[in-house]
């Protein structure tokens, strides 16, 4: 079984793309995985219990909020962002980028909801291509919201996606589940890779000294964030 723990980063009127950016982990491999990020925690924080109190956003360590608003030092920031890539960059991850690029939509498509089905077909393409089976898991932003993707989830699994060249979804299994980020480690370093997709996409040809200590990171050959599937539509 394969768990693909995914995140979202929304368009807005200044950076019209959608962002779903997924980790998928084999379950043999996720107490590894999950001590590597503790580890990292536990440095941060002094504990690795998970509580809000010491939740990783890479927006909040990045911009200096919350948990991360007494880190004045701009390079400890970035720093513990190098640790968490190395951490994505590990061969057990396998990672799944989704962009849409919203102001290319039809009239009537929802961002959002084209962005989830695209997810779906990659994750399942992922599980079927390893011939095993894959269970969907994404932050808990409402009720609303996780019974629309379940819903949509469900209808795919019954009829196939959408659009004329519609794929079956026979690898993923059961419903998409949901839970508060700050009690999935998991999850957060979902929220770490969707938000490096983003950074990268609305920063590209930056010379900000800030936005280059990222793509800085990026560069070196110990951190390999490539995905093992990628959607981006329209193009």
């Amino acid at each position: 079984m394969k768990l693909i723990f995914f995140d979202e980063a929304k368009n807005d009127d200044g950076y019209p793309h959608y962002h779903i950016g997924g980790v998928g982990i084999d379950e043999e491999h996720l107490a590894e995985v999950e001590a590597r990020i503790n580890e990292v925690v536990e440095e941060a924080f002094g504990n690795s219990r998970l509580e809000s109190g010491n939740e990783l956003h890479a927006a909040e360590i990045y911009h200096r909020k919350k948990n991360f608003k007494d880190w004045s030092d701009f390079e400890q920031r970035i720093a513990l962002i190098e640790k968490l890539m190395q951490i994505l960059s590990m061969p057990e991850l396998e990672l799944i980028d989704v962009q849409v690029n919203v102001d290319k939509l039809w009239q009537n498509q929802v961002p959002d909801e084209v962005a989830f089905m695209f997810f779906c077909e990659r994750a399942n393409d992922l599980c079927k291509a390893q011939r095993c089976l894959g269970m969907l898991i994404g932050d808990r932003e409402s009720d609303r919201v996780a019974e629309r993707y379940a819903g949509s989830l469900s209808g795919y699994r019954a009829g196939g996606t959408d659009f004329a060249f519609g794929r079956d979804i026979q690898n993923l299994v059961d419903s998409v589940h949901f839970t508060h980020s700050h009690l999935s480690r998991f999850l957060q370093i979902a929220d770490i890779y969707t938000w490096l997709l983003q950074f990268r996409n609305r920063n590209r040809g930056s010379d900000n000294f800030r936005h280059q200590a990222i793509f800085d990171i990026w560069a070196r050959d110990a951190i390999t964030i490539y995905p093992s599937k990628y959607k981006e539509w329209p193009k």
